[in-house]
């Protein structure tokens, strides 16, 4: 009798061992894993040209991104690139690109889920601005850069670069890798979206050129959480099987 009572305990003890072995194995798995819920690059042909004038598979070879500033971006892209403001034919920015418009790129569409909404939204890019001008009263060229839902029901602003006086070289700067404004978890609404490049051209005595690659929208790596009330439910259940062993034993031993 006690042999068996003994074999019981060490039985369920085993079971009990084995169980917190396998929650343990798999709360530490869990957190382990993560789940990127958006995380793609916008490649250059991704961009349609819908006003003005550009080219959505710029080489890096061309005039404008080769010459120094404030002919060209000064060699900042080495892969093709999407280009506003300019041809691709043109030798150089202050000359040849567009003056006094608006040129503007719109992506494909994407969706972002309300999981997506949920958290907060990031975007790295390259990025090259000729702005050829001179910061003054209606010579403020610029471009920005907006995330907004194909039905124009919502939507933020990712980035915005405006000549300033104080430009070493009026107008030009870059960006590698730069991140955009954070789009904050839950202001936007779930459905599908495309990115909205703008270049604004004011003067009319000089002209702009912008150029961009390497668009990446992602958001935080979320861990699975690990279900302590499931573990707890689990071994809860041992320890109430253990349990009423032990006082069935007993009253077994009490009736011997």
């Amino acid at each position: 009798m006690r042999q068996n009572i003994k074999s019981a305990f060490q039985n369920l003890a085993t079971i009990a061992i084995t169980l917190s072995g396998v929650m343990t194995a798999v709360g530490i798995t869990l957190s382990a894993q993560s789940a990127q819920a958006l995380n793609f690059t916008l490649a250059p042909s991704d961009f349609t040209i819908t006003q003005g004038i550009g080219n959505n598979s710029a080489s890096s070879a061309i005039a404008i991104n080769t010459s120094a500033p404030a002919n060209g971006f000064g060699n900042i892209f080495n892969s093709n690139f999407l280009l506003l403001g300019a041809n691709t034919t043109d030798p150089n920015i202050p000359n040849d690109s567009l003056r006094n418009n608006n040129s503007e790129a719109t992506s494909i569409p994407f969706v972002i889920t309300s999981t997506d909404a949920a958290q907060p939204i990031t975007m790295t890019f390259n990025w090259a601005f000729n702005g050829n001008s001179l910061g003054g009263f209606n010579d403020k060229d610029n471009f920005n850069i907006a995330l907004i839902k194909t039905d124009l029901s919502d939507g933020a602003q990712l980035f915005e670069r405006t000549v300033d006086t104080s430009d070493a070289i009026p107008g030009y700067g870059f960006g590698i890798n730069d991140l955009g404004t954070v789009i904050t978890a839950n202001s936007l609404s779930a459905g599908n979206y495309q990115i909205v490049i703008s270049l604004n051209e004011n003067g009319n005595t000089r002209s702009s050129a912008a150029g961009f690659n390497n668009i990446i929208l992602s958001t935080p790596t979320v861990p699975f959480g690990f279900s302590t009330n499931a573990s707890l439910l689990v071994f809860g259940g041992v320890f109430y099987g253990m349990n009423k062993l032990r006082k069935n034993m007993a009253v077994k031993k009490s009736q011997a």
